[in-house]
C-alpha cells in the first residue's frame, strides 16, 4: 500500500506539471494575425531582419502606402533592400522610412483639402528629373509634393515611369474628391447626426440589458440561498450520521412504521439521494440564469463594440484610427469570449461528472454521503485550477498584441514566483497534501481519525488544514502539510478488537460456546442489527502465557458504531460470565 501511494503520488505531481508547462507552451506561441488588418507585430531586434509591414523580394523591399483619412491602401512602393539597418548605404533610404514621409505629406494634403474652396488638383511634374506627384490648391500658390515616382517602383509593377504615374494620378485625385466630399457640410452633418442616433441607441440598449440583467441576477440571488440551505443540510445530516443521531431516527422509523432494516436503509437512502439530485436541479438552474447573465454582459459589450466602430467609419475625423479599433479591440474580444467560454465548459462538464459522481445509485449511503462532502471541494479546486490556466493563457496573447515582451514578462514571474514559494513552502506543501488527500479519499468530514497523537471527529476539511473535534471537545487544527500518516477508524465499517484474559481453571471450549451465544443473541436484535453487518467472528485462544488463555473476538460493524456495540458486547460477556462462574485472570 506504501508503495501504491507514492506511485500515485507521483503520477499526480508529473499530471499537475505537465499541465503548468502546456499551458506556459501554448501561452508562449504566437496568435495568427493573418486575418486581422492592420494587427501589429512585434518588432524584431536583428537589424538584418526586415522590419513589420515590409516585404523582401530579393534586392527589393515593399511597403504599402494608406489613405490618411481611413487607411485604405493607396498603392505600394519600393525601395533597394537595406540588409543591415543599423548601418545603410549612403545615399539609401529604407523603404518604411520612404511610406512614412509618404503618409506625413498625405496627412498635410487632407490638412489643405479641408481648407481649400474648390478641390485641390494632383498633377504629374519633373523634380530634379524625377517625376513628382504634387498637390495644387486655391488657398496656396506653392504645390505640396507628395510622391517621388523612382526606377525601383516602375521596375516591380512592370510599368514605365509615366504609365505608373498616372495611375497613382488618378488615385491620389480620386481620394482627394473622397476626401473633399466627406467633409462638406451636408455629408459631414448627416453623418454626425447618424452618430447621434447610434449613441442613443446603445444608451436605450444599454439600459433595457441593465434591467434584464438585473432581474435575472435577483433570481440568481435567490436560488443561491436555497442551494447553500440544501448543501448546509447535506452537512448536517452527515455530521448527524457520525455522532450517532441517524441510528435513532432510524430506530424511531422503524418502531413506528415497523419496516425492515433493508426498507429502512432504502428509505433513508433514497431521502439523501433525492436531497443531492434536489441540489444538482437548483444548480442547473444556477448554471442556466448564470449562462443568461453571461450572454448579457458579452451582448452588451458586442453591442457597444459594433456601435462605436460603426460611428467611427461614417463620422470623417474618426476614420482615421477606425482600422486600429477593428484590429486589436477585435483580437482581444475573440481571445476573451473564446476564454471565457472555455472556463465556463470546463466548469459545467465538472458539475456534470460530480452529478454522476455523486448520485451514483450502486453505492452504499456512507458512500454518497462522503463522495457529497468532497465533490464541493474537489470541484472548486479544479475550477480555480483552469480559471487560473486559462487566464493566464489570455493574459499572454493580450500582452502579444500591444507588442509586450511576453518571454521578459515570464522570466519576471517566474523569479517572482521562486521568491514567492521560497517564502510559502508550507502552504504550498499544505495545499498539494490536501489536494492528495481529498483524491485519495484518506479521511473526508464526519470519519473519525488518529493523527500521531491526535485523533477525532473531522468537523472541517479543505486544502490547508484539517480540524479535529476529540474527546474533551477540544478543536484540534492539523496543517495538511504535518499529515504524513493517518489512520482512519470509521472507513466503509468499523471494527470491535475484543480480548479478555480468563484463568486456566475454566473450560476453554466453555469460554468459547459461552462467546458465540452472546454473540449471536446481539446479533439477533433487531436494536442491534442495522448496527452488525455480520455476525460477531469468535476466533479462539489467541495466547496462553502464565497470566491465562487470551481469547479474542472481532465484530464488524457500521463506520462509528465501533464504541456503542463494544461497550454492549462487554456488559453481556461480564454478565454471561458471571452466570456461568468463568473466571477472569486477575494477576
Amino acid at each position: 500500500m506504501f508503495s501504491f501511494n507514492r506511485f500515485l503520488h507521483s503520477i499526480i505531481r508529473f499530471v499537475l506539471v505537465s499541465v503548468m508547462t502546456i499551458a506556459m507552451v501554448l501561452g508562449w506561441s504566437a496568435i495568427a494575425h493573418s486575418q486581422l488588418p492592420s494587427l501589429p507585430t512585434a518588432a524584431s531586434n536583428d537589424p538584418r531582419q526586415a522590419p513589420s509591414g515590409v516585404t523582401r523580394l530579393g534586392m527589393y523591399e515593399i511597403a504599402s502606402v494608406h489613405s490618411p483619412l481611413d487607411r485604405n491602401l493607396l498603392f505600394e512602393i519600393v525601395s533597394p533592400t537595406v540588409f543591415n539597418r543599423s548601418q545603410p548605404p549612403d545615399g539609401s533610404l529604407p523603404v518604411e522610412i520612404r511610406a512614412e514621409e509618404i503618409t506625413q505629406r498625405l496627412i498635410r494634403a487632407l490638412d489643405r483639402t479641408n481648407k481649400a474652396k474648390q478641390t485641390p488638383v494632383v498633377s504629374i511634374a519633373i523634380l530634379n528629373k524625377d517625376l513628382i506627384l504634387q498637390l495644387s490648391d486655391d488657398r496656396t500658390t506653392r504645390p505640396l509634393r507628395l510622391v517621388t515616382v523612382t526606377e525601383p517602383d516602375g521596375d516591380y509593377h512592370g510599368k514605365t515611369l509615366e504609365e505608373l504615374a498616372q495611375e497613382w494620378q488618378k488615385i491620389l485625385q480620386a481620394e482627394v474628391e473622397r476626401i473633399n466630399r466627406l467633409f462638406s457640410h451636408e455629408i459631414l452633418w448627416q453623418r454626425i447626426v447618424q452618430a447621434m442616433q447610434i449613441s442613443i441607441g446603445l444608451v436605450l440598449g444599454s439600459v433595457a440589458l441593465w434591467l434584464l440583467r438585473r432581474t435575472l441576477i435577483r433570481k440568481q440571488t435567490a436560488l443561491e440561498v436555497r442551494h447553500q440551505e440544501q448543501i448546509a443540510a447535506v452537512k448536517q445530516g452527515v455530521v448527524k450520521r457520525a455522532e450517532g443521531e441517524t441510528s435513532t431516527t432510524i430506530h424511531t422509523i422503524e418502531t413506528s412504521e415497523k419496516k425492515t432494516d433493508a426498507d429502512t436503509i432504502a428509505h433513508q437512502r433514497s431521502q439523501f439521494l433525492e436531497t443531492i439530485r434536489r441540489q444538482f436541479s437548483l444548480k442547473r438552474q444556477l448554471g442556466i440564469y448564470s449562462l443568461l447573465t453571461w450572454l448579457l454582459f458579452w451582448a452588451f459589450i458586442l453591442m457597444w463594440y459594433i456601435g462605436i466602430v460603426v460611428i467611427m467609419y461614417n463620422v470623417p475625423y474618426l476614420m482615421r484610427w477606425s482600422k486600429d479599433a477593428l484590429a486589436r479591440p477585435l483580437a482581444l474580444l475573440i481571445i476573451w469570449f473564446f476564454i471565457s467560454l472555455v472556463i465556463r465548459l470546463g466548469k459545467t462538464l465538472i458539475d456534470r461528472l460530480t452529478d454522476v459522481w455523486t448520485t451514483h445509485s450502486s453505492l452504499p449511503l456512507s458512500e454518497t454521503q462522503r463522495i457529497a462532502l468532497r465533490a464541493a471541494t474537489v470541484s472548486g479546486a479544479l475550477k480555480g485550477l483552469i480559471t487560473f490556466i486559462f487566464i493566464t493563457f489570455g493574459i499572454l496573447h493580450s500582452l502579444k498584441i500591444f507588442n509586450m515582451p511576453t518571454s521578459s514578462i515570464l522570466a519576471g514571474g517566474a523569479v517572482i514566483g521562486i521568491a514567492i514559494s521560497l517564502g510559502s513552502q508550507s502552504l504550498i506543501k499544505d495545499l498539494v497534501n490536501g489536494c492528495l488527500i481529498l483524491m485519495e479519499d484518506q479521511f473526508a468530514v464526519g470519519d473519525v481519525i488518529e493523527i500521531g497523537d491526535k485523533s477525532g471527529l473531522v468537523e472541517n476539511l479543505n486544502l490547508r488544514v484539517t480540524q479535529l473535534r476529540n474527546n474533551e471537545g477540544k478543536l484540534i487544527t492539523i496543517p495538511n502539510s504535518n499529515i504524513t500518516s493517518v489512520s482512519n477508524l470509521t472507513r466503509l465499517w468499523s471494527r470491535v478488537d475484543f480480548s479478555i484474559v480468563v484463568a486456566y481453571e475454566n473450560d476453554p471450549k466453555q469460554v468459547l460456546e459461552i462467546l458465540k451465544q452472546v454473540s449471536k443473541q446481539l446479533y439477533s436484535e433487531v436494536e442491534w442489527r442495522d448496527r452488525l453487518p455480520e455476525s460477531p467472528q469468535v476466533l479462539g485462544i489467541d495466547d496462553l502465557s502464565h497470566t491465562g488463555m487470551s481469547v479474542r473476538v472481532w465484530i464488524k460493524t457500521a463506520p462509528m458504531e465501533q464504541w456503542s456495540v463494544g461497550r454492549e458486547f462487554r456488559l453481556r460477556v461480564r454478565q454471561a460470565f458471571e452466570a456461568n462462574n468463568i473466571q477472569i485472570d486477575v494477576n
